[in-house]
């Protein structure tokens, strides 16, 4: 019964890896489209065409402004009144 138990944890811990891996895709695919990511509803919608899961993320960090970023993996965004604006990370500024 235990190895049971153990593949089907390891079957759904893959199945939630997958969908982590998409969501960072995606918001990295986001970040390189100026024309969309500078409009939050436009972000949202882009994100939402294109599969993300906004029940999945690795972890919240809270900003100094009050507002919470949803972070999957090094790669996040800021929920808005109109939509999602991506959070600034390390590797977008120094690129």
């Amino acid at each position: 019964m235990k190895v049971i138990n153990a593949i089907k944890f390891n079957s759904q811990l893959r199945k939630v890896g997958k969908v982590l891996d998409k969501n960072r895709s995606l918001l990295k695919k986001l970040r390189h489209q100026n024309s969309v990511s500078q409009c939050a509803e436009k972000s949202y919608s882009w994100l939402r065409n294109n599969g993300f899961d906004f029940n999945y993320h690795t972890h919240i960090e809270s900003l100094v402004d009050g507002k919470l970023a949803i972070m999957c993996y090094e790669e996040g965004y800021v929920l808005e009144a109109e939509g999602v604006k991506l959070f600034p990370t390390s590797s977008a500024t120094s690129s």
